[in-house]
């Protein structure tokens, strides 16, 4: 039997339930914010759970979304009183929808889950939607400012500083700032080089034509020269037209001139070789040939592992730098954003490929000796001491141990320069006396260090603030024949890089050939297999990217 107080005290429950409920009937404002609050609740329930965090089947980055949320005492980040996706949450979700763009997959930004809860009302599906644009947001800004691997998943930026935006700052303002202003500031995140610029515009041209199917390869068959005829000049010409490099004709040739090579062919393939690190002279050989065969599949692929390549790179550092590109077998040296030194360079074969670096130029060495490394006294088994007799090179024995040097001279394989860049690998640049191989467009014939075609230019230019100082020339000194080192006034940073897409002097871009098969294996990186989901392995479940 239930006492009068207990019974009493029920009735008042109730008539204070049934008031509440009047009053979020009467009072809508005071309805949204009790949900809004049932909903900051959620989140913080939900964020701070023991278990792994997921969403709508989707494993999420807790350790992220506690730090985010907890700042904002655990409120929707995007949500708005309304129905469906507000202007906050719409500008997000268009945001990562558009990912493809800069080469990154929408898919892995939880678009197909947020656009099936684009209506959500239920509060735990709305808190599901929050959850998710703020998870593929973080994702987001770290993959488009900084690049999607991090630097154990590839050895191409092994010793490479990476670029990237403060992600915490990012998701903060976007979830503060006035929608409208959103679109500008998203588009600030990935890189605004001129080079990231033209392979978007690049990716933009070439996903459409993959999607299409690209166009049909050329058959086999000998060299095409400009005047000449060749049966495989119909399929060129399709080629062509497929690129937009020339028009579709209205009225097709007939006869003879089918198979014609004719000038306005010749225009275009010599445009088409300038854009793919091939002599730009006109004539189909078989490197030109298999540049036109590359599937479309595999030239947008390229793109897209040039792009997470230059996202790694970030904003150029300002002042004086050198960048060797090993791709394009090419130094620059810059100053601000200026090229005030360009060289063509010999980098290391397949078997002995040149390391990426990044480190500093302190040293300029005249009429250096070489100390033959252990790769090449290996290739000299059995004929070391003719070779040894042939190029003076003694055996020098001190509390190092035992080493062979070849010293200065005119056949000395350094050159008459050498440029010290302190790094683990030993690689340095270098002058060399074969100058002949600066004629071949593959240059890879060095066991790993780089030679320069302009050594002397790049003495100069990183010494220029010295010769005054000098006692003597660069010129005299080296006609000396001694050996002399000449520390720079201040160490200029220089980079080992590469890359198979870059800009030409005229600001053109160049998608060039693969000499280190590099870009399958970044390919491969960027799209591994299936990982296990948390579900089945929780310790993956926040520890694959962080903030």
């Amino acid at each position: 039997m239930v006492s009068h107080g207990v019974y009493r005290f029920g009735l008042r429950l109730a008539a204070a339930s049934s008031i509440f409920g009047i009053i979020l009937v009467l009072f809508p404002a005071v309805r949204a914010e009790a949900q809004a609050d049932a909903r900051t609740g959620l989140i913080m329930a939900r964020v701070s759970a023991v278990e792994p965090l997921s969403a709508h089947g989707v494993n999420l980055n807790q350790v992220a979304l506690q730090a985010f949320y907890s700042r904002r005492n655990y409120a929707p980040a995007w949500d708005s009183d309304g129905a469906g996706l507000g202007p906050r949450a719409a500008a997000v979700a268009a945001l990562l929808s558009s990912a493809d763009a800069e080469g990154l997959d929408p898919a892995e930004y939880h678009t197909a889950e947020i656009a099936s809860l684009a209506g959500a009302t239920a509060d735990g599906d709305r808190v599901d939607r929050d959850l998710l644009l703020s998870d593929g947001l973080f994702h987001y800004v770290q993959d488009a400012s900084g690049g999607k691997l991090t630097p154990l998943q590839t050895d191409e930026r092994s010793g490479l500083k990476s670029g990237g935006i403060d992600t915490e700052n990012a998701l903060e303002s976007a979830a503060t700032l006035d929608p409208a202003s959103l679109p500008a500031v998203f588009a600030a995140w990935p890189p605004s080089t001129p080079e990231y610029r033209a392979l978007k515009a690049t990716l933009a041209v070439l996903r459409p034509l993959a999607a299409a199917g690209g166009w049909q390869a050329l058959p086999d068959g000998a060299t095409i020269r400009p005047g000449g005829h060749d049966p495989a000049i119909p399929a060129l010409r399709l080629r062509l037209i497929a690129e937009g490099r020339i028009a579709a004709d209205p009225t097709p040739s007939t006869g003879a001139a089918q198979t014609l090579y004719a000038p306005d062919l010749v225009a275009a393939v010599k445009d088409f070789q300038g854009t793919h690190g091939i002599k730009p002279d006109g004539t189909i050989g078989k490197d030109t040939r298999a540049a036109l065969n590359m599937p479309a599949e595999d030239r947008l692929r390229q793109v897209i592992v040039n792009l997470e390549r230059a996202r790694w790179a970030g904003a150029p550092p300002q002042g004086r730098r050198v960048v060797v590109n090993l791709a394009s077998y090419s130094l620059n040296v810059f100053q601000d954003d200026h090229v005030i030194l360009a060289m063509s360079v010999v980098d290391g074969t397949a078997e002995n490929q040149t390391p990426l670096l990044e480190t500093e130029i302190t040293t300029v060495v005249l009429n250096p000796t070489w100390t033959l490394p252990p790769v090449v006294l290996k290739e000299l088994r059995g004929h070391r001491a003719a070779y040894f007799a042939k190029h003076g090179i003694v055996r020098v024995s001190d509390k190092d141990g035992e080493r062979y040097v070849q010293p200065a001279g005119p056949d000395n394989p350094l050159g008459l320069y050498k440029f010290v860049m302190p790094n683990a690998q030993d690689i340095y640049l270098h002058d060399t006396p074969d100058q002949g191989k600066f004629r071949f467009e593959l240059r890879n014939y060095s066991h790993g260090c780089v030679r320069l075609d302009n050594a002397k230019g790049l003495a100069e230019l990183l010494l220029d603030d010295k010769a005054a100082s000098l006692p003597e020339s660069l010129d005299d000194m080296q006609k000396t024949g001694k050996l002399r080192l000449i520390a720079l006034s201040q160490p200029v940073p220089v980079s080992l890089v590469y890359r198979t897409a870059w800009l030409d002097p005229n600001g053109k871009l160049v998608l060039g050939l693969d000499p280190y098969g590099r870009d399958a294996l970044l390919w491969t990186a960027l799209h591994p297999a299936a990982a296990p989901t948390a579900k089945t392995d929780p310790g993956n479940a926040t520890a694959a990217r962080t903030l």
